[in-house]
C-alpha cells in the first residue's frame, strides 16, 4: 500500500510538471505585429512591448534615431522611436522588411494642446521656419505634409471636435513604438 501511494505521488507530480512545461510553452511565444495590426490595435497596446515587422518607409535624415513603417496599402504609417541602446537606425534599412521590439506608446492632443500650437503658429506667420518639418511624422498622425502649419492645426480641431460631437474622447491619439532597442533586417 505504501509503495502504491508513493507511485501515485511519483505519477501525480511528473503529471503536473509536465502539465505546467506544456502550458508554459505557448505562452512564451511573442506576437509579431504587421504595420495595419499594430495601426488597428495600438490603443489595446499603450505600455506593451511589442514586436513589429514591416517594410521601412522612411529614415529620419536629421537624427537617425527615427525610422517609419508603412502599411501594405502605403496609406499609413507608424513611429518607430530608438531606445537607449541604437545610437541610430541604419539608413540602409529604408525600404526593407524590418523586426523591430519596443514599447507601444501613446500621445493626446487636447483642444488647449491645439489652441497653443495655432497661437504659436498664428504669432510666427511672418517669422522664418522654425526649424525642420518631418512629412513622415506628419503622415504617421494623418496630416497634409503639403498644408501649412496653421492649416494642419486647424485640420486637427476640425477632426478633434467631430470626434467629441460623436461622443468619443476629447483628446486625439497619435500611437507610436518607443524605447526600441534591436532591430533587424529579415531576410
Amino acid at each position: 500500500m505504501k509503495r502504491q501511494l508513493i507511485l501515485c505521488c511519483v505519477a501525480f507530480v511528473a503529471t503536473a510538471l509536465f502539465s505546467f512545461g506544456n502550458a508554459a510553452t505557448p505562452a512564451s511565444k511573442v506576437k509579431v505585429y504587421t504595420i495595419d495590426e499594430i495601426i488597428v490595435k495600438a490603443p489595446s497596446l499603450v505600455g506593451q512591448t511589442v514586436q513589429v515587422k514591416g517594410l521601412v518607409d522612411h529614415v529620419c535624415a536629421i537624427t537617425g534615431r527615427k525610422i517609419f513603417f508603412i502599411t501594405k496599402k502605403g496609406n499609413k504609417t507608424i513611429r518607430v522611436d530608438a531606445g537607449e541602446k541604437i545610437t541610430k537606425f541604419d539608413p540602409q534599412i529604408k525600404d526593407k522588411v524590418v523586426l523591430v521590439s519596443g514599447v507601444v506608446k501613446e500621445q493626446k492632443q487636447t483642444q488647449e494642446d491645439l489652441d497653443r500650437q495655432e497661437a504659436k503658429a498664428i504669432a510666427a506667420k511672418d517669422a522664418k521656419p522654425a526649424g525642420h518639418q518631418c512629412t513622415a511624422n506628419m503622415k504617421a498622425n494623418g496630416e497634409d505634409p503639403e498644408a501649412t502649419r496653421l492649416e494642419r492645426i486647424k485640420a486637427l480641431k476640425e477632426r478633434l471636435k467631430k470626434q467629441i460631437a460623436a461622443g468619443k474622447n476629447n483628446y486625439l491619439s497619435f500611437y507610436s513604438v518607443g524605447n526600441c532597442e534591436e532591430y533587424s533586417v529579415v531576410k
